[in-house]
């Protein structure tokens, strides 16, 4: 069933004396210099406003780590043009969170979002609500991981391609976004380190990126996902001989039964192999 909550003004004054004194719920933000200076949860200075009067459409609070530790919480809200990414304070049971960002949903929603630390705070935030804590748990996934050579031998100065194979050898579903990181020189999703004759090999590339273009893949149980990826663009491969190579992929998994895009756990799919480069 779907709630509405109606954030209306309920004090007198148009801004709280004190933070402690304050009611639960979402505060414009103000400069105005007789407002309420108050440090939020994050360190920084924010001053309360008068109480927000918002139709809250839906609450939603997720994880973003492993330990559970750090929150995000989505306030959808009818369409607000003029929305900011900074325009609210969320006031609960004595600590404000700063909005964090803001984001219009096809003109017909607007989403807030708002940091949380602690599984504490953010227990406290989300009976506020009445909303859902969705914290992350290992999925239980099953996966056979390898990175496959080519070729058994490439020359010096070749193009060295391995192909990457995960293949899904458990009995459910699992979804996870390819793509991501490779608005870069190179993919960034891959991380490889590499060993010759015992010495670790250079990587003369850079993990830097600027996001990129992401797709969703979904492998059903027996289902296998490849793709091709050239390490020349780690490594110069200068010397004759076998490389010992340790590959990973980064792994953002999402709910396979979930369309919402939200990641219910990070991992790596990981493998030892080899590549051996003959002399001309």
């Amino acid at each position: 069933m779907k709630k509405l909550l109606l954030m209306g003004v309920l004090c007198f004054s148009p801004f709280p004396a004190l933070a402690g004194q304050a009611e639960n719920g979402i505060y414009e933000r103000t400069q105005n210099t007789s407002a309420a200076l108050v440090r939020a949860q994050d360190g920084q200075e924010v001053r309360f406003g008068k109480r927000a009067t918002l139709q809250i459409l839906k609450t939603e609070m997720f994880s973003q780590n492993k330990e559970n530790t750090q929150f995000s919480l989505f306030v959808t809200i009818p369409y607000d043009l003029g929305l900011g990414p900074s325009s609210y304070i969320l006031f609960v049971d004595g600590t404000a969170y700063r909005q964090g960002g803001s984001g219009p949903s096809q003109k017909e929603t607007s989403s807030l979002s708002f940091y949380i630390t602690g599984d504490d705070k953010a227990q406290q935030v989300a009976k506020y609500f009445g909303s859902s804590l969705r914290y992350r748990r290992h999925p239980g996934y099953e996966l056979q991981v390898s990175f496959i050579p080519a070729k058994p031998e490439f020359e010096t100065g070749e193009e060295v391609i391995v192909t990457l194979r995960i293949t899904n050898v458990g009995t459910k579903a699992i979804a996870f976004m390819q793509g991501g990181r490779n608005r870069a020189a190179r993919d960034n999703q891959y991380i490889f380190s590499a060993r010759y004759q015992g010495k670790q090999v250079e990587d003369i590339g850079t993990s830097y990126h600027f996001g990129g273009m992401s797709v969703r893949r979904v492998l059903e149980p027996r289902e296998v996902f490849e793709a091709e990826v050239s390490l020349n663009k780690w490594f110069l491969f200068r010397e004759a001989g076998v490389y010992e190579i340790h590959g990973s992929y980064y792994l953002d998994f999402q709910d396979p039964a979930d369309d919402s895009w939200k990641t219910i756990w990070e991992d790596y799919a990981s493998a030892d192999f080899a590549v051996t480069i003959k002399g001309r």
